[in-house]
């Protein structure tokens, strides 16, 4: 591991992956014993926000450590704790500690708003969506997530699909043969950035697809949603009665099944979204901001860390972790904190990671996002 602690100021600003679009607050979030309770994990709220009246959207990843690897064969929902956000086990039995979920606020550069489950909206187990955004729209690209607003359980596979005689989108289970649970809730969000999604389809008969976008190809830490599109082309017309997740393979994004034993079929259909982490490629932390900085933020080989006065006088120490809390370097300071810092961090891979400087006047932290 390489050290650098000298006094020049690094001027050049990282950029962000091209064409992918900012569409509000993401992570990834990764299911632990601190934030699992029972058959639920508490979502960062410094991150995604605690507003009950938003509308995330999430998506199982596997893999995005080696601890974090494990199939999700149950169905999982959103659920607004009554102070912060929240994923839960469907079925009520406790949540795995190894599962992680790419989590999405959907904020801007497109429209979200909640579906609900009526008597007069659906039949067997369709449910019909009125938006004007989507009405009379059969290339429309929209992602959804459970949620539980009305006290709804339902263990169902879901997926959209599109009504050309009624010329509307709908959520449908994916097994036939059961209904819809009335008032069940579902978070939509339709993106209008078109660069940042497209419709991906299966050209095998595999538990796997693999997806081929040059803003994914290569990129591990692109964080990913998706929705099973079951469309009106025969060749694509299907049901997927399986949850589905994304797997970074070491070196190409899939989509996979679950459910290892059961196959995707060829033409089966899905909405990918891609996204970045904000308009400027910045990784915002609210609880210290103004105290403490890191510039440039994406970052390349060098970052400078900026401190409020105060902190800069009594810093005893800084430290690089890893999102799973595994720390890269530190260094310890006795009365020499008078002076900016630069960090060699070149050594480093492409990802998330949480600086943390602690002084005599409080811990801080940011986050800092390496892209090469």
């Amino acid at each position: 591991m390489k050290h650098l602690f000298t006094l020049f100021i690094v001027v050049a600003f990282g950029q962000g992956l091209l064409g992918q679009t900012y569409f509000g607050p993401n992570y990834v979030h990764l299911n632990q014993a601190s934030n699992c309770f029972s058959d639920y994990t508490i979502l960062d709220g410094s991150i995604v926000g605690t507003n009950p009246a938003d509308h995330l959207i999430f998506t199982h990843n596997w893999g995005p450590d080696i601890i974090h690897e494990e199939y999700m064969l149950q169905s999982h929902a959103l659920w607004y704790t009554g102070s912060e956000w929240s994923i839960y086990n469907e079925t009520e039995t406790a949540i795995d500690t190894n599962l992680a979920f790419n989590v999405l606020n959907p904020q801007t550069n497109g429209i979200s708003f909640t579906h609900t489950v009526t008597v007069a909206n659906s039949y067997f187990n369709v449910s019909y969506i009125d938006n004007p955004a989507l009405n009379n729209t059969p290339s429309a690209v929209f992602f959804i997530s459970k949620s539980w607003e009305n006290g709804i359980y339902d263990t169902a596979h879901v997926g959209i699909w599109y009504d050309d005689v009624e010329g509307q989108w709908t959520v449908y289970n994916e097994d036939p043969s059961l209904y819809l649970q009335i008032n069940s809730t579902y978070n939509i969000f339709i993106p209008d950035a078109a660069t940042s999604f497209y419709k991906h389809t299966a050209t095998s008969n595999s538990y796997i697809t693999w997806l081929d976008n040059p803003l994914l190809n290569g990129n591990p830490y692109a964080k990913i949603f998706i929705v099973h599109d079951y469309t009106n082309i025969p060749t694509s017309e299907g049901h997927i009665n399986d949850e589905l997740g994304v797997w970074y393979d070491g070196s190409s994004w899939t989509i996979y099944n679950e459910n290892p034993y059961d196959t995707l079929f060829t033409g089966a259909t899905f909405n990918v979204l891609i996204i970045r982490d904000n308009p400027e490629g910045i990784v915002k932390t609210t609880r210290d901001a103004g105290k403490i900085k890191v510039t440039p933020n994406p970052a390349g080989d060098n970052i400078t860390v900026l401190l409020n006065s105060s902190y800069l006088q009594s810093l005893k120490e800084i430290r690089l972790s890893s999102m799973d809390g595994r720390t890269l370097f530190y260094k310890s300071y006795h009365g020499d904190s008078g002076k900016q810092l630069i960090f060699d961090i070149s050594s480093e891979a492409q990802g998330l990671y949480i600086l943390t400087a602690v002084t005599g006047e409080g811990t801080l932290s940011t986050r800092v996002n390496i892209v090469r």
